[in-house]
């Protein structure tokens, strides 16, 4: 479905599956993607859940793993099963970037979604071993699992080349094979954070690794990357993905906007009753984008 097709028809979000894997499977094959956002805490979820309902699309919240451990795995799962009483469609959670086998496994006990091990910082051969105990250990729950090859830039990456970043078409054929991972963040060129200018997308490797595999891929780094490209990385077999620096800092600068406006009188209620429209505001804005609207 091209993008002047899905401009012209509109495109269900709200579709109920029997399994997250299910709708991954499928957003892949219907080259629909789901938004995932980066929390901290009940505030900003609401927001998410809140901007969700207002446009009527599944979504995902992610807790990164410092946040996960603030908060414990346990306590972000009760707080996203109390806010789906409010919600109108399904809201998934999902663990970020862990390097942490032992930080996978809890969150898949505390009955996440989906975790993601990030092994794209060792070797492809150690990669892939802890790689397959997460996907051992999570299909054994029913629980979805994403690896990633190749580097997201930013949060102290380090790279030898401009093309280092770029993940190789035979180690993502390896990993995928040998794991059974359901899905996969793939080094394409995108970056974590604000970036002085815009990432260059290499279209050509993303097209490679679609062609290699089958398994639904993931685009990291959304707040950055422009709209038409989000859409094209869609069409090219992305199903979701993960948007997180443009929340948190919509956050942090107008929570302290708020609380230094009330000074010695600030109150987290009435802070947060200015500080949540902000956020739905730019999640809104992040979906309409990925849902095409």
């Amino acid at each position: 479905m091209d993008t002047a097709t899905k401009n012209s028809e509109k495109v269900i979000y709200n579709q109920k599956y029997n399994s997250l894997k299910e709708l991954f499977d499928d957003y892949r094959k219907t080259q629909r993607c789901l938004a995932a956002f980066n929390v901290n805490d009940s505030y900003d979820l609401k927001a998410v859940v809140e901007a969700a309902n207002d446009m009527d699309t599944n979504v995902m919240v992610m807790t990164y793993p410092p946040v996960a451990q603030l908060n414990t795995p346990e306590v972000f799962r009760s707080m996203v099963d109390g806010f789906k009483k409010i919600a109108k469609n399904e809201i998934y959670l999902h663990l970020d970037h862990s390097t942490s086998v032992e930080l996978c496994k809890r969150a898949i006990d505390a009955g996440y979604d989906s975790v993601m091990f990030d092994g794209s910082q060792l070797s492809i051969f150690e990669n892939i071993k802890q790689t397959k105990e997460v996907v051992n250990y999570a299909h054994e729950r029913g629980v979805v699992v994403e690896a990633e090859i190749g580097k997201i830039m930013g949060r102290g990456v380090k790279v030898k080349s401009d093309d280092d970043f770029l993940a190789d078409v035979k180690e993502v054929r390896l990993l995928n094979y040998e794991t059974n991972v359901d899905l996969m963040a793939v080094g394409i060129g995108t970056a974590h954070g604000f970036t002085p200018t815009e990432p260059k997308i290499h279209f050509d490797r993303l097209d490679e690794i679609a062609e290699a595999i089958p398994t639904p891929l993931v685009l990291h780094g959304g707040t950055g990357i422009p709209d038409a490209d989000i859409q094209k990385g869609i069409q090219k077999g992305m199903a979701k993905i993960n948007i997180g620096t443009i929340v948190h800092t919509t956050y942090m600068k107008n929570m302290y906007e708020e609380m230094t406006r009330a000074g010695d009188g600030a109150y987290p209620p009435f802070i947060m009753e200015n500080v949540l429209p902000k956020i739905k505001s730019v999640v809104k804005d992040r979906l309409a984008a990925v849902n095409f609207w």
